[in-house]
């Protein structure tokens, strides 16, 4: 693995999942040959059609060649369940499927669900021949009073059909995998929060990092000014570069000599560059930056002089003037829920960035998210292509701030679904929002008077707006590509927080009659 694809591989998030089968330690019971015979082929076959679907695998019962050693296939004793728990320990599993496809005693696998501080999904297949579904309820029973921690007490159940499909528990699979990107990761916020005294942007980072984050690091914005300052002085060919960069891939950039010169410009490319190259330390040290924060006003757009559009532009994009490089959530503002959001829905699609902005409009039809200088450069196309997207996007003298450009665009309108949301707080608790719509045509351009250079994405409106304003819980949203309703409800489930529908009446009306 060379150097960039370890760092991408520590922004991205970690999608393994430990399985471990069990099965009954009498030995005074017929048909011992064949219940393990098939429990070993439920097993594998449950391996398989899981790593089809994308996970890895941590597979502590076949060894190195591909095969069991011993004629017991499943684990039935306490004695086993240490070697099991250090290898899962040390593999780093996002979730544990403990499998109960014939008969196992229920203490078995409690042992080992009470080591390992992760999700649990209890599996068996629907076959009447074997005891499964005879071992699950045991076994969930013996979780419920036991109720050890949180995963144990709230443990998810999985009755597969005989066919072997995984389908139904690819959604809590995901939703597994995202709170462990969380919980594993850090946030980078430079300048703190909040801006523009914004207090719902604030937060308790002490509870958070209990709650739901690894760590939380601030970092002054002098960082990047300085290392900024470095590469204005030491590494010009960096500068043009990227800017060559854009200009080939058909970015329109409007020098007005006023808010968008060339000194201007190269300082905000510099900007870019000295976080690109922040983060980049941090992971070349192992430690996992998960999304990053930019609070631009007024420290950096008045008192520095220049706006840092670029960073929410280029950081939560795959490419630039080096090549592939980490995808990174980027929220402005000293955003911390905005950017917990964010980071949710880029470890639930990780191949797409995700979108960050204000809620600047909305109509009977559509809201549009607009953010204040930029946004991730997928949507100006949707695509990872810059050849795509970039053509589509402009640069443009800013309406705020002393200097800089606003990176634009239009989102053009796709028939893809998308899912929008937000993770918001009422009186010191947590609440996930979100929906489903699809981005669609902004059918007036001229109304858009204020940051006409900002980019603009208009998603469908399922709601009344005046239920939508009373409901949303934030001036900012997050979204990505794709429909993903049933991840997020599991997520909220598995954060001990209630879930929102905001393209539902219904569950507006119901969250409105209780706050």
């Amino acid at each position: 693995m060379n150097k960039s694809d370890s760092q991408k591989g520590l922004s991205k998030p970690n999608y393994r999942i430990g399985i471990v089968s069990f099965t009954d330690p009498r030995v005074d019971v017929k048909l011992v040959d064949e219940r393990e015979e098939y429990i070993e082929q439920c097993h594998l076959s449950l391996v398989s059609a899981l790593e089809k679907k994308g996970f890895e695998i941590s597979n502590p019962q076949i060894d190195s060649q591909g095969t069991r050693s011993g004629k017991i296939f499943g684990i039935n004793s306490l004695s086993q369940i240490n070697d099991l728990k250090l290898l899962l320990i040390k593999e780093k599993i996002s979730a544990l499927l403990l499998c109960c496809f014939a008969w196992n005693e229920p203490n078995v696998p409690l042992e080992l669900a009470k080591v390992l501080d992760v999700p649990i999904g209890l599996v068996t297949i629907n076959n009447p021949l074997w005891p499964g579904i005879t071992a699950l309820t045991s076994t969930g029973a013996t979780f419920w009073e036991s109720s050890f921690n949180y995963y144990i007490k709230h443990h998810a159940r999985f009755l597969l059909p005989i066919s072997g499909s995984v389908e139904a528990m690819v959604p809590w699979l995901k939703a597994s995998c995202a709170v462990n990107h969380l919980k594993n990761g850090k946030l980078l916020l430079w300048g703190g929060t909040p801006a523009l005294n914004m207090e719902h942007l604030n937060d308790d980072i002490p509870y958070l990092k209990r709650f739901i984050i690894g760590d939380i690091e601030t970092q002054d914005q002098y960082m990047l000014v300085k290392q900024g300052t470095e590469i204005l002085q030491k590494s010009s060919s960096r500068i043009s570069e990227f800017k060559d960069w854009l200009t080939k891939n058909g970015c329109a950039i409007t020098f007005d000599n006023k808010m968008v010169s060339e000194e201007i410009f190269h300082k905000q490319i510099a900007l870019y560059l000295a976080a690109k190259d922040i983060i980049s330390n941090y992971h070349l040290k192992g430690e996992r930056i998960i999304g990053v924060s930019i609070k631009c006003q007024p420290e950096l757009s008045v008192e520095y002089g220049i706006t840092p559009c670029l960073l929410p532009a280029f950081l939560p994009f795959p490419e630039d003037h080096s090549g592939e490089k980490p995808i990174i959530p980027t929220v402005c503002e000293g955003d911390i829920k905005g950017l917990l959001t964010s980071a949710i829905l880029f470890s639930l699609n990780s191949t797409v960035p995700p979108l960050f902005g204000d809620l600047k409009a909305i109509t009977d039809n559509y809201f549009i998210i607009a953010n204040c200088g930029a946004a991730s450069a997928y949507y100006a196309g949707l695509s990872n292509t810059p050849k795509k997207t970039l053509p589509k996007s402009t640069i443009q003298p800013q309406c705020q701030g002393v200097a800089g450009g606003a990176f634009g665009f239009h989102s053009p309108a796709s028939q893809k679904e998308v899912t929008f949301a937000r993770l918001c707080r009422i009186d010191g608790n947590y609440i996930l929002q979100f929906g489903i719509g699809k981005i669609v045509s902004i059918q007036e351009k001229k109304e858009i008077a204020w940051g006409t250079t900002w980019p603009h994405t208009a998603i469908q409106l399922k709601v009344a707006p005046e239920l939508f304003i009373k409901a949303v819980g934030t001036n900012h949203l997050s979204l990505t590509m794709g429909n993903y309703q049933n991840e997020l409800s599991k997520v909220g489930k598995l954060l001990k927080v209630p879930v929102v529908r905001l393209d539902s009446e219904d569950s507006i009306r119901n969250f409105l009659d209780i706050y």
